[in-house]
Protein backbone atom coordinates (compact mmCIF):
# COMPACT_ATOMS: atom_id res chain seq x y z
CA UNK A 1 0.00 0.00 0.00
CA UNK A 2 1.16 3.54 -0.74
CA UNK A 3 0.85 6.35 1.76
CA UNK A 4 -0.67 9.45 0.19
CA UNK A 5 0.77 12.92 0.56
CA UNK A 6 -1.04 15.33 2.85
CA UNK A 7 -2.16 17.32 -0.23
CA UNK A 8 -3.81 14.28 -1.83
CA UNK A 9 -5.29 13.16 1.49
CA UNK A 10 -6.90 16.58 2.01
CA UNK A 11 -8.21 16.62 -1.58
CA UNK A 12 -9.80 13.18 -1.07
CA UNK A 13 -11.49 14.34 2.12
CA UNK A 14 -12.74 17.49 0.38
CA UNK A 15 -14.30 15.61 -2.56
CA UNK A 16 -16.75 13.79 -0.24
CA UNK A 17 -16.44 10.38 -1.88
CA UNK A 18 -16.39 11.60 -5.46
CA UNK A 19 -13.60 10.40 -7.76
CA UNK A 20 -10.40 12.42 -7.59
CA UNK A 21 -8.17 12.95 -10.64
CA UNK A 22 -4.48 12.91 -9.72
CA UNK A 23 -1.45 14.07 -11.69
CA UNK A 24 1.92 12.48 -11.02
CA UNK A 25 4.87 14.81 -11.68
CA UNK A 26 7.07 13.50 -14.48
CA UNK A 27 4.43 11.02 -15.64
CA UNK A 28 2.30 11.74 -18.69
CA UNK A 29 -0.84 10.01 -17.45
CA UNK A 30 -3.54 10.94 -14.97
CA UNK A 31 -4.94 8.60 -12.36
CA UNK A 32 -8.32 8.47 -10.68
CA UNK A 33 -8.71 7.65 -7.01
CA UNK A 34 -12.08 6.12 -6.09
CA UNK A 35 -13.49 4.28 -3.11
CA UNK A 36 -12.80 0.54 -3.13
CA UNK A 37 -16.54 -0.19 -3.13
CA UNK A 38 -17.04 1.93 -6.26
CA UNK A 39 -14.10 0.25 -8.00
CA UNK A 40 -15.47 -3.21 -7.11
CA UNK A 41 -18.94 -2.28 -8.39
CA UNK A 42 -17.49 -0.92 -11.65
CA UNK A 43 -15.44 -4.09 -12.20
CA UNK A 44 -18.50 -6.27 -11.53
CA UNK A 45 -20.56 -4.24 -14.01
CA UNK A 46 -17.80 -4.55 -16.61
CA UNK A 47 -17.60 -8.32 -16.09
CA UNK A 48 -21.38 -8.61 -16.46
CA UNK A 49 -21.27 -6.57 -19.67
CA UNK A 50 -18.51 -8.81 -21.08
CA UNK A 51 -20.44 -11.94 -20.13
CA UNK A 52 -23.61 -10.66 -21.80
CA UNK A 53 -21.60 -9.88 -24.96
CA UNK A 54 -20.13 -13.41 -24.96
CA UNK A 55 -23.58 -14.95 -24.52
CA UNK A 56 -24.90 -12.85 -27.41
CA UNK A 57 -21.98 -14.01 -29.58
CA UNK A 58 -22.76 -17.62 -28.67
CA UNK A 59 -26.43 -17.20 -29.55
CA UNK A 60 -25.45 -15.63 -32.88
CA UNK A 61 -23.15 -18.58 -33.59
CA UNK A 62 -25.95 -21.06 -32.88
CA UNK A 63 -28.43 -19.11 -35.01
CA UNK A 64 -25.89 -19.00 -37.87
CA UNK A 65 -25.30 -22.74 -37.63
CA UNK A 66 -21.73 -22.44 -36.34
CA UNK A 67 -22.11 -25.41 -34.00
CA UNK A 68 -20.35 -28.70 -33.35
CA UNK A 69 -21.66 -31.93 -31.83
CA UNK A 70 -20.81 -32.18 -28.12
CA UNK A 71 -18.70 -35.35 -28.35
CA UNK A 72 -16.70 -33.89 -31.24
CA UNK A 73 -16.10 -30.68 -29.26
CA UNK A 74 -15.06 -32.65 -26.15
CA UNK A 75 -12.63 -34.75 -28.20
CA UNK A 76 -11.11 -31.59 -29.67
CA UNK A 77 -10.68 -30.16 -26.17
CA UNK A 78 -9.05 -33.40 -24.95
CA UNK A 79 -6.58 -33.30 -27.84
CA UNK A 80 -5.78 -29.60 -27.38
CA UNK A 81 -5.18 -30.14 -23.65
CA UNK A 82 -3.01 -33.18 -24.24
CA UNK A 83 -5.32 -35.78 -22.70
CA UNK A 84 -5.41 -39.29 -24.11
CA UNK A 85 -8.13 -39.74 -26.75
CA UNK A 86 -11.00 -41.99 -25.69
Amino acid sequence: MVRLSEEVSQALKACNGEALSVEVPGFDRRFVVVAQSEFDAAMAALELKRNVELIREGIADVEAGRVQPLEEAMEQIRVEMGFQPR
